[in-house]
């Protein structure tokens, strides 16, 4: 008896997203840019402190990196609601694989410095600042809305799971045949990525006017600017993107540490990589366990148990004494993590009209990726003076002692955390809010 088809029927059942063919693809550009993404981090951050022995350098690649999201991210995401989103990524993929590949010639013919490594962090920076609003955007437009909480679930699954895949292969190749080799794999899942968007169905609408009229520099930054009036007509977005922002400066900017941390406690780059796939691991599991959540009360519930984990988490890994407890640490760090984030982003696409995704998910990524790049690059230098571990812990108990105080004295976030959902009075009319926003 051929049992394939009933297993594919159990697993559709739960994710339903899984039957649309365009969201397969996305799905897997998402894992395979995700990959990507984590292997350049894992050889960026243990090369530049090979070349250096600093953490402040750590911290400033990363910065690099990161803080593009932030700067050209909300152009992004208002090209994204004027051009093909589908043109958007692939270009953004593209730029990914300039960059890896040129960190992959400087390395293997033996003449990189510190200042490469910080100059091709900041070009696939720009280029991820450009791709990300994008390639979100697409997720509800490839789905039905019942099936949105599943899609954009697993989609955190791809981009955080894919620690695993990405960082594995990576740290394999890292110990072994060095950062250049590392580098060409970043390279060849950039590649996977941008196949995948080539084979994508999906279209956005044309434009009024054509290319030319939608590339408009006057026009695109109204655009921008018609983004942050929406997000500031809109209560329950400011309350998300909030929480957001304090989640990820206090519990998500630890990467710039984690080198040093590695070489403290034993293992060096052994250790380094197994952290960053222990929370690979974790995302896996948090995420799959929150794209099965049908109720509203428990995916609230959820919420506040996975904002309290991501503040214990820094905690475990900041009295680690042993590489075995650092990489348990990595896990919980994963799980909750992951799981807080991509709860957050179906509160926000759930109140979003498909006209002001991108600028929204820009946005959205403008605040998690800057106060993550700022508070990195601030850590990085810190830790060269305090070490790593009073940073760990004091950023993991101040998250949680502030997250707890929300959640009981703040209505709209006792809202979110009890029912799953936004108070009634703060649920005001999206279409309404968005008329507001562009009249101003």
């Amino acid at each position: 008896m051929n049992r394939t088809p009933a297993l594919l029927t159990r697993i559709t059942d739960r994710h339903p997203s899984l039957l649309y063919a365009d969201f397969r693809r996305v799905f897997w550009n998402a894992f395979f840019a995700s990959a990507a993404f984590w292997t350049l981090l894992l050889a960026r951050g243990w090369l530049v402190h090979e070349l250096t022995g600093k953490g402040f350098w750590v911290g400033a690649v990363t910065f690099a990196g990161m803080i593009p999201l932030a700067l050209s991210g909300p152009i992004g995401g208002a090209l994204a609601d004027r051009v093909d989103r589908r043109l958007m990524a692939i270009a953004a993929d593209a730029v990914g694989i300039l960059a890896a590949g040129g960190l992959a010639a400087l390395t293997l013919a033996g003449v990189i410095e510190a200042w490469h490594v910080l100059l091709f962090a900041s070009i696939d920076g720009v280029g991820r600042s450009f791709g990300m609003p994008a390639e979100q955007a697409i997720v509800p437009n490839v789905v039905r809305e019942e099936h949105l909480l599943n899609a954009v679930a697993l989609s955190g699954i791809t981009r955080h799971g894919s620690r695993i895949a990405g960082p594995l292969l990576g740290g394999a190749l890292l110990t072994t045949l060095g950062a250049g080799s590392v580098f060409v794999l970043s390279g060849v899942f950039l590649a996977l990525a941008l196949q995948q968007l080539v084979l994508l169905e999906y279209r956005s609408a044309p434009f009024p006017g054509g290319v030319r009229n939608a590339m408009a520099i006057g026009p695109v930054l109204r655009d921008v600017r018609e983004g942050f009036f929406y997000v500031a007509s809109e209560p329950r977005l400011i309350v998300v993107l909030v929480l957001v922002g304090l989640h990820c400066g206090a519990t998500m900017a630890f990467d710039s540490m984690m080198p040093s941390l590695a070489t403290s406690i034993g293992g060096g780059d052994v250790t380094y990589s197994g952290i960053i796939v222990g929370i690979g691991a974790g995302a896996i599991v948090g995420t799959l366990i929150i794209s099965m959540i049908q109720s509203e009360p428990a995916l609230g519930r959820v919420f506040f148990l996975v904002g309290i984990g991501s503040g214990v988490s820094l905690f475990v890994i900041g009295i680690a004494a042993t590489p075995h407890i650092a990489v348990t640490g990595g896990v919980l760090a994963g799980a909750t993590q992951a799981s807080f984030m991509a709860v957050s982003v179906v509160f926000v696409q759930r109140v979003t009209p498909d006209e002001f995704r991108a600028r929204v998910m820009s946005l959205y990524i403008m605040l998690a990726a800057g106060l993550m790049a700022s508070v990195n690059y601030g850590f990085g230098w810190l830790s060269d003076e305090t070490g790593v571990r009073p940073l760990l812990i004091v950023a993991g108990a101040l998250w949680c002692v502030g997250f707890t105080a929300a959640a009981m004295l703040l209505p709209e976030v006792r809202s979110l955390v009890r029912r799953g959902n936004f108070r009634e009075t703060l649920a005001v009319d999206a279409t309404d809010a968005a008329m507001r926003a562009t009249s101003k």
